[in-house]
């Protein structure tokens, strides 16, 4: 990068651009024209005016037109773009820095300290997909670069892209072996897809090439913590610890001695942190159940007085040592605690503790008394709705736990969160009242007109009702606030290729719906019928073969396979698959099952017997 573009700027004033520009190549013109679409020729390297000057010497020329590469590239014209870019950017006008940046580019395709810029821009613009497709572009001619190969894998991450993103990282590893954060960030990344094994490779090859990495050790010390190797773990704390010492990691390493078994040196710990801090409640409430492990309640009850003492109020304290029964997974002991603490004091926290105790021992009408007592002013309030609501689902009480919702969301005066009005629609669709489940979310979108689970919700309710084009502008919103929303994608897609219009279009939303969810069924499935109405009949054939070996049996699959093999001329192929689907939507009412779903089944169940009926008959004529 030049380093005349390497310093930190916060403004470019009018008066600096104009001076600089008055020195560059570009000063022959009173305003400087736009580059031209694409990078001009030798023949003609001048750049044109107004009125043509009269031809000078080449002594006489300016030294920048003297210095012009011969492959046309113009330096002046893509540093003056390049400082209108930054200029834009340091004001927050993305779109205008990446159309400077642009033209920048224009005058100069090879300028990496351009090409580095745009990435970041496309970020800010979310148009992540555009920013990977520079940065691969840069990295064909530029492949040695190790922080466009970070980059790249963090978009990756941010598109679900794991694969790929950790195939970044292991490149950048392997351009730059000494800086070990790709590895770092591998390991993170196996362990967020719970790939225990590759992340425990990648921090041992950390520690093999840094053994003074402090992250490598916490992180390793976790896994092997989880995986119940407590004696590795332990010592991988100590190591951490001796590199950077912090509380918070003692508490892990006293917690994993704990588990250990080793109580006795688990206590010297919590004592030595108190020593620093008498105030440190997790030391002190750990110190505590240490004892008591140890059956010394004495001790424990002498630390408790302690902690009341400190924190200056007994019921905190109380809650406190409840909140870590329950981590310690004592639930009893948790819930006489919380109880009496409530008999003394109505404190809306431990009432909604309790009755989520409660429904986790499927204690459901203990739940219920306990967190109706909370009220709408409590913090609590909400969750202790949605807790109620799965209580009441448990008892099977739809109908009272949607009469609960709708009276609550009836105080317009309120503000509720988009999950309380969703599950409230859940329940209506469940209940098929589909136009009050489309009321429902149609008021939830006034108090929340960009929520994308509202959103989503909603076009599918509108599907529901027939209402297709409504719904289709519901979801082509959706994809412009979250352009990698894979359900929204996929619906647009589909309805596309059911119309057979914009099947261009569609096929980038649905590779783009199957690369987020590779192993979705309806997305598969919606990837094939695709290319059965573009006629890529083959294509068609591989695509829903492979959504049918899927798992989950899905009948709308069978039908569309059905539909190809038949286009293909696969008669008794598609008789076959016909037959299976017919077999997927006969028989009785199903568990669950509603009315309407039971009549939209058994049209299905006709509307495929006509179709075998057909085959047949056209079989009958050929004999």
């Amino acid at each position: 990068m030049l380093s005349f573009f390497s310093v930190r700027r916060t403004h470019v004033p009018l008066a600096a651009l104009l001076l600089w520009l008055a020195a560059s190549s570009c000063a022959t013109k009173t305003q400087p024209d736009p580059p031209p679409a694409q990078p001009q020729s030798a023949a003609s390297d001048a750049a044109p005016v107004a009125s043509a000057p009269e031809p000078v010497a080449a002594s006489e020329q300016p030294a920048a037109a003297l210095s012009r590469p011969k492959d046309g590239s113009d330096y002046g014209c893509s540093s003056f773009y390049f400082l209108w870019g930054r200029h834009a950017e340091l004001e927050g006008k993305h779109e205008a820095a990446l159309d400077a940046y642009e033209k920048a580019l224009i005058c100069d395709p090879k300028a990496d300290f351009v090409i580095s810029k745009m990435p970041d821009i496309l970020l800010r613009l979310n148009r992540s997909d555009d920013a990977a497709a520079r940065l691969n572009e840069y990295l064909a001619h530029k492949p040695d670069d190790a922080a466009a190969r970070m980059q790249l894998a963090k978009i990756f991450v941010s598109s679900g892209k794991l694969e790929e993103a950790a195939e970044q990282y292991r490149k950048a590893n392997e351009l730059n072996p000494k800086d070990s954060s790709a590895l770092l960030l591998l390991s993170e990344l196996h362990l967020a897809q719970n790939r225990h094994d590759l992340a425990k490779t990648a921090l041992r090859e950390v520690l093999a090439a840094d053994s003074d990495s402090s992250a490598a050790h916490i992180l390793l010390a976790r896994l092997l913590a989880e995986e119940k190797n407590y004696a590795q773990a332990a010592e991988h704390y100590r190591k951490a610890l001796a590199l950077s010492p912090s509380d918070d990691l003692w508490l892990e390493l006293a917690d994993t001695l704990m588990q250990q078994r080793q109580p006795s040196q688990a206590v010297k710990i919590y004592q030595e942190l108190l020593e620093k801090d008498e105030l440190n409640e997790e030391a002190r409430i750990s110190l505590i159940h240490a004892w008591l492990l140890m059956n010394n309640e004495k001790k424990a009850m002498v630390e408790l007085d302690q902690l009341k003492e400190l924190v200056g109020s007994a019921e905190r304290a109380e809650l406190t040592v409840a909140k870590l029964y329950i981590r310690w997974e004592e639930l009893g002991k948790a819930a006489t605690m919380l109880k009496k603490l409530l008999a003394k004091e109505n404190i809306s926290e431990a009432r909604h503790l309790l009755g989520a105790l409660q429904f986790q021992r499927k204690k459901y009408k203990d739940a219920l008394k306990t967190l109706k007592k909370i009220s709408p002013e409590d913090e609590e309030y909400e969750d202790a709705l949605i807790l109620q609501v799965r209580a009441l689902r448990e008892l099977k009480r739809q109908d009272e736990a949607m009469r609960m919702l709708e009276t609550v969301l009836a105080d317009s005066e309120q503000q509720f969160s988009p999950e309380l009005w969703a599950l409230l629609a859940s329940l209506q669709q469940a209940a098929e009242l589909d136009e009050a489940c489309g009321k429902t979310l149609a008021r939830a979108l006034k108090a929340h007109p960009d929520d994308e689970l509202l959103l989503y919700d909603y076009g599918l309710s509108l599907d529901r009702v027939g209402q297709k084009k409504q719904a289709l502008k519901v979801m082509r919103k959706l994809i412009k606030i979250n352009p990698n929303h894979a359900g929204a994608l996929n619906y647009v897609g589909y309805i596309w290729a059911e119309n057979k219009v914009n099947l261009s279009k569609a096929f980038l939303y649905l590779t783009k719906a199957k690369e987020l969810l590779p192993d979705n069924i309806h997305i598969q499935d919606s990837l094939g019928w695709l290319h059965r109405q573009m006629g890529n009949l083959e294509e068609a054939r591989k695509i829903l073969e492979q959504a049918a070996a899927m798992p989950q049996a899905d009948p709308l699959v069978l039908d569309h396979l059905a539909e190809t093999y038949s286009a293909a001329g696969c008669k008794e192929k598609a008789l076959t698959t016909w037959k299976k689907t017919l077999k997927l939507h006969s028989g009785k009412k199903r568990a669950g099952e509603g009315k309407k779903a039971q009549l939209r089944r058994e049209r299905e169940q006709k509307r495929i017997q006509e179709k075998i009926d057909r085959l047949e008959n056209k079989k009958e004529k050929k004999k």
